[in-house]
């Protein structure tokens, strides 16, 4: 007697009918897949990376200088006196430099009580501590007329043998204009870039296509043909005559 057909051939026929439903899903799926990889190497292969650099020369137009005078006396109105005799005399050093007044600034006089050690004249003690006053005022200048202000602070020396004793910094050299090198010198580095690409793309005998991507470096801004280099970057103020340089990298497609 021949067994009839149960319901055991209905499940074991789906399950073939899903496995290739999924192989017809799946092939176009990989192929697709295997296709984009295919198109993402080929487009790798086709791109050129190029680093352009260029300086853009500049000159500071703005120079500050900080200058300090300083007394210490028993009693306050023996500091402040001795004090207004020193800043009296800087301000005629300044005046007689040529630095225009409206380019001086004075802030608030600094105050304070110290203690200081006195011979006694005695073996013990030695020394005893007694109360001083220390005050000082500051001169800040800052101006545009810096040849006038860099032939002042040569003569500096004139104050301390006149018995004026004075603290001074080193020029700072600014420039206002450091924005618009900025530029002019990102453009010169995109341009040098490109030249790269260019000569590169031609020793291929490919032709340069489009711009993929940029990164852009950080600025240098250094003394006048300096070397000096900072993964952070640097900005002079030492020098009166800078260099503002900028550092590209440009990604190019190239076409065979």
């Amino acid at each position: 007697m021949e067994p009839r057909p149960g319901r055991r051939g209905i499940p074991q026929a789906a399950g073939l009918i899903a496995v290739a439903i999924a192989l017809v899903i799946a092939i176009p799926l990989a192929a697709s897949i295997a296709t984009s990889g295919v198109k993402d190497i080929k487009q790798a292969r086709n791109t050129l990376v190029v680093t352009g650099s260029a300086r853009y020369p500049i000159s500071a137009n703005l120079a500050t200088w900080i200058l300090r005078a300083s007394a210490q006396e028993s009693t306050p109105s023996k500091a402040i006196k001795a004090l207004r005799t020193k800043v009296g005399q800087i301000d005629s050093f300044l005046a007689r430099g040529g630095v225009a007044t409206g380019d001086i600034t004075k802030p608030p006089i600094q105050v304070s009580q110290v203690f200081v050690n006195v011979p006694t004249g005695l073996k013990k003690p030695a020394f005893r501590r007694v109360p001083a006053w220390h005050v000082s005022q500051s001169f800040s200048i800052e101006t545009t007329q810096i040849d006038t202000l860099v032939r002042t602070a040569s003569q500096v020396g004139n104050l301390l043998a006149g018995g004026t004793d004075v603290s001074v910094s080193s020029i700072e050299y600014l420039s206002t204009k450091l924005t618009n090198a900025k530029f002019a010198a990102l453009r010169l580095a995109v341009a040098d870039a490109r030249k790269r690409a260019t000569t590169i793309a031609q020793g291929l005998d490919a032709k340069l296509g489009p711009v993929q991507k940029t990164t852009l470096g950080v600025y240098q801004i250094t003394p006048r043909n300096s070397t000096e280099v900072s993964d952070y970057g640097i900005d002079d103020v030492t020098s009166r005559l800078k260099d503002v340089e900028s550092v590209v990298t440009v990604t190019f497609l190239i076409q065979h």
